[in-house]
């Protein structure tokens, strides 16, 4: 690979994890019909599952569970799989472009050898296995407050 493809590839590599989080800011004001309750309950669970990123992070970095496996920990992996899992969750239409675009992703992570299979979908699998589980909580807790709260005015 000659140095200005590699340049290139890496400037696209660096610009797709902050592209996608300005997309999941605006992801609510894209759905209609838009609800408060919806919208809530998606900026909780996606913020709480990007925070659990970067919590794994620290512990892996504190006790070097993936290195202890022959694995790095791809923080930007988990990140994006996280992203995709929360948006894909919340409107489920989204689902399809946004898998094709994080493959995307994680295939030019191998390309620019940023990382190994292993470590993208150990890292991934969980951010997405967590965002998912947070947003399902995030939702009937939500519901169940707005619900209460409904019912005692």
């Amino acid at each position: 690979m000659t140095p200005s493809t590699y340049r290139f590839l890496d400037a696209i590599a660096d610009s797709f994890n902050p592209l996608l989080a300005i997309i999941a800011l605006a992801c609510p004001f894209l759905r209609r019909p838009r609800t408060l309750r919806a919208t809530i309950a998606y900026y909780l669970s996606t913020g709480a599952a990007i925070g659990i990123v970067y919590l794994v992070q620290a512990i892996d970095n504190r006790y070097r569970l993936w290195p202890s496996l022959g694995l790095d920990y791809s923080t930007h992996s988990a990140f994006a799989a996280s992203l995709v899992a929360s948006m894909g969750a919340f409107n489920r239409r989204w689902l399809v472009p946004l898998l094709v675009a994080v493959v995307l992703y994680f295939s030019l992570e191998l390309v620019m050898r940023y990382h190994g299979v292993l470590d993208i979908v150990s890292s991934s699998a969980l951010a997405a296995v967590v965002a998912l589980l947070l947003h399902a909580v995030a939702v009937r807790f939500i519901t169940r407050v707005w619900n209460s709260n409904s019912l005692s005015s």
